[in-house]
């Protein structure tokens, strides 16, 4: 018997649901749709509640959660923490494992905004995709916290999850200059990317080589088990040497394996580094022999045998601090 939220179901009945489920992508199937006068997310993890703001850009409504820990001092670095496909803000910083508290102790803005009906338009053609203007919605976000001396621009940083990964390398790509670095989870990079003019930005990969989502050795986004049109990406071998080459990163400067720290969650990383570290062409890799489609010590949102299970080896949270945190314009 497999558990999915509240509801137990046996394997057969998942494998049932599987075009449903996995289309969700990071998100848990029981949340409500709209996080609209949800003021405290769903198990928040930060020492204070966040603020809700709401705006408008280009005569549509958009709100995201702003938290600004007590020590921050301003204008500080912001971490922006975008949410995977079928997800939402108000649930993210629960399944991650807790970003909002690290922004506590390290003293980083964090901001995690909403999509468009639970998706971002990263440049992929996504069949059912709305295509609302969340470029446009985040360059107004980043303005506003500049102007009121929240934000530091120097150090403006954009990582996510899944449809949230691709999407903060297309926000890099088309908000040239004002993205610091990016970190992108369970997300390589597409067909229409690789295609593209690419930014240089540092950027980290988190990526599993059994994502039955997004796959390793490149194809189609979805694989076997989501039917609707996703785009493609590219051989992850390969999505590295497209940023190595972007960003004109150094040789192999760093390559370990990290200590088994949990045997039972059946998973191996292993980190890489091209260039220096905190040079402004370095390219990270966190490579995880036999992960899915997770975030490491976050949250089993959804059944291992539906998208892999969450490798316990490293915190993924401290990691991309750490990375962000050498970093700056």
């Amino acid at each position: 018997m497999k558990r999915l939220g509240f509801i137990t179901l046996s394997l057969a009945a998942a494998m049932a649901i599987l075009p449903v489920a996995t289309s969700l992508a990071f998100a848990s199937p029981l949340e409500p749709p709209a996080m609209q006068g949800r003021k405290v997310p769903r198990k928040w993890s930060g020492a204070k509640a966040p603020e809700l703001v709401e705006t408008t850009v280009n005569g549509v409504k958009r709100s995201y959660y702003l938290y600004i820990p007590a020590k921050a001092a301003l204008p500080a670095p912001v971490v922006f923490l975008f949410h995977g496909g079928g997800g939402n803000a108000w649930s993210i910083d629960y399944h991650v494992g807790g970003m909002a508290k690290l922004a506590d102790e390290k003293a980083f803005v964090l901001v995690c905004p909403e999509g468009t009906d639970h998706q971002w338009n990263d440049g992929r053609e996504v069949e059912g995709r709305t295509k609302g203007d969340d470029v446009a919605f985040i360059d107004q976000v980043i303005d506003s916290l500049v102007s009121r001396k929240v934000a530091d621009s120097s150090r403006i940083y954009s990582c996510g999850i899944s449809n949230g990964g691709f999407f903060s390398q297309y926000l890099a790509q088309k908000l040239k200059g004002k993205i610091t670095a990016v970190a992108s989870v369970a997300a390589s990079v597409s067909e229409v990317m690789a295609a593209s003019s690419m930014s240089r930005e540092p950027i980290m990969f988190v990526l599993g080589d059994n994502d039955p989502l997004v796959p390793f050795k490149g194809g189609r986004v979805g694989g076997k088990l989501i039917r609707k049109s996703r785009g493609s990406v590219i051989p992850f071998d390969s999505a590295i040497e497209v940023y190595r080459s972007a960003n004109s990163a150094g040789p192999l400067t760093l390559q370990k394996r990290l200590p088994d720290l949990a045997p039972a969650d059946a998973c191996r990383a292993s980190v890489m580094r091209y260039g220096a570290e905190g040079d402004p062409a370095e390219v990270l890799v966190y490579k995880i022999d036999g992960g899915g489609h997770t975030w490491p010590q976050g949250l089993q949102y959804l059944p291992a045998a539906l998208v892999g299970p969450v490798c316990q080896d490293f915190n993924c949270n401290e990691a991309i601090w750490s990375f962000f945190s050498t970093h700056r314009k």
